[in-house]
């Protein structure tokens, strides 16, 4: 039997008229649906308020069921079923365990928060048994959904195709964003991973695309908060969509693309909207640039620059690796790094500058006279192939910010063909986005 792959994004469970929609769009075809579901975005807040409540020794399971519940009866309406006070209450007593023992461990942690799709899922399918009994959930475990031990960012490994060929039911729905080790325990695959879940499995079953079911937030030209109604991006190659993901005004995982990309499975996002399953952005490996070349310009707040300064930092062998070696030991991720003979930047996660910047200090460099942290910073990125090859792509980006006295504090391109980035003054963020978002388009 072949195999459809559909991810459904939490948001939508709720929304009768968009499950009505992807139902009647998914009986168009004989093809065996694998429906992958992200995490209701109450119930993943209410698990996360309730291990931070853990710690503070704040922590009432009774009223956290009441809170569960309560989800349920808003968007469902019914009863309150078994499954899912059965479900409550295993999140209640980890809890309570972690409580008591004061052991948190990240194999833990991915094990609490694996609650917020599980019950998820048992919405969804009351929800959608209102419409058909052709319903069944499948837990990650039950089909052998296997991951690396990276909790928080595993990797998936392999799936087990001889149960999944054993499945009968026409329509299947599993809580995305986890899967199983080697040794039974829960790992998840990153916050609302269940794009890059739901990619594994239509990689893996042969499915012919990945559908997204709509997504929360469009791949558009700009952040629609600052540029008033910019357009869909119709199309887009598999490194463009991931270059975006990292920017918070899209609800795409950047890890989406790994398993689809060797096999060139094209990834289509749907609009929930209509029944027919109408198209809004294609993603596949077709390089396609735009006569302005730009597709989007994109920003984010969530950085800070740490900088090392001296005249001897260009001299000096092995800065930039005892750098990063620290920075990795403690876990930090470097989102970008940007030098020069007598500078190195690193742009990091706003929350976590001051913590590198301890750390640097205590590494002691001869050769480097000041080590600063800049965080009331915002990064500008300008995403679309061919920005290297294209003449007058970056005078357009500079004369645009220059010549509305917006000063750029650091810039990088040419490490790709398809982005350059800015980094701006908070302040000048939204007035950079417009402006360069006027030049091209």
């Amino acid at each position: 039997m072949s195999n459809k792959v559909i991810r459904l994004g939490g948001s939508h469970i709720g929304n009768s008229k968009s499950i009505q929609n992807l139902n009647h769009f998914l009986q168009k075809s004989d093809e065996r649906k694998f429906v992958v579901v992200s995490a209701i975005p109450e119930l993943l807040e209410i698990i996360e308020q309730s291990i931070i409540n853990v710690f503070q020794k704040n922590i009432d399971t009774e009223k956290l069921r009441v809170k569960l519940n309560s989800v349920f009866d808003e968007k469902t309406g019914e009863k309150i079923t078994s499954e899912f006070q059965q479900l409550a209450e295993q999140l209640g007593n980890l809890l309570k365990g972690v409580a008591l023992i004061g052991d948190y461990s990240p194999s833990l942690k991915d094990q609490i928060l694996s609650f917020s799709e599980k019950l998820s899922v048992e919405i969804l399918k009351i929800q959608w048994s209102k419409i058909t009994r052709k319903v069944k959930v499948i837990l990650p475990e039950e089909i052998g959904l296997i991951t690396t031990a990276d909790y928080g960012n595993s990797t998936f490994i392999s799936v087990n195709k001889k149960a999944i060929s054993k499945l009968t039911e026409s329509i299947l729905i599993i809580p995305g964003s986890y899967g199983i080790t080697e040794n039974g325990r829960v790992s998840r695959t990153g916050k609302s991973a269940a794009d890059y879940t739901a990619a594994f499995l239509t990689s893996e079953l042969g499915a012919n695309n990945l559908e997204l079911w709509d997504l929360d937030n469009d791949f558009q030209r700009a952040d629609p908060e600052i540029v008033s109604t910019p357009p869909v991006i119709k199309r887009l190659t598999y490194s463009e969509a991931s270059e975006l993901a990292y920017f918070e005004h899209y609800s795409f995982h950047p890890r989406t693309v790994e398993p689809l990309e060797q096999k060139h499975i094209p990834i289509q996002v749907i609009n929930s909207s209509t029944s027919d399953g109408s198209i809004e952005t294609i993603i596949n490996t077709e390089t396609f640039v735009e006569m302005q070349i730009v597709k989007s310009v994109a920003c984010s707040d969530d950085i800070s620059l740490l900088k090392l300064d001296g005249p001897g930092v260009g001299l000096k062998p092995g800065i930039l690796a005892k750098v990063t070696t620290q920075l990795n030991d403690a876990g930090i991720n470097i989102k970008s790094v940007i030098t020069s003979q007598t500078s190195i930047n690193l742009v990091l996660g706003k929350h976590i500058g001051d913590k590198a910047l301890k750390l640097i200090q205590q590494l002691g460099f001869s050769s480097v006279k000041e080590i600063s942290l800049e965080k009331d910073v915002s990064l500008i990125g300008i995403v679309g192939h061919g920005m290297q090859s294209n003449y007058g792509v970056s005078a357009k980006i500079f004369s645009a910010v220059a010549s509305n006295k917006i000063n750029v504090l650091l810039s990088g391109s040419g490490a790709s063909d398809l982005a350059s980035y800015l980094v701006v003054k908070s302040s000048d963020k939204e007035k950079s986005v417009r402006e360069i978002y006027k030049a091209f388009f």
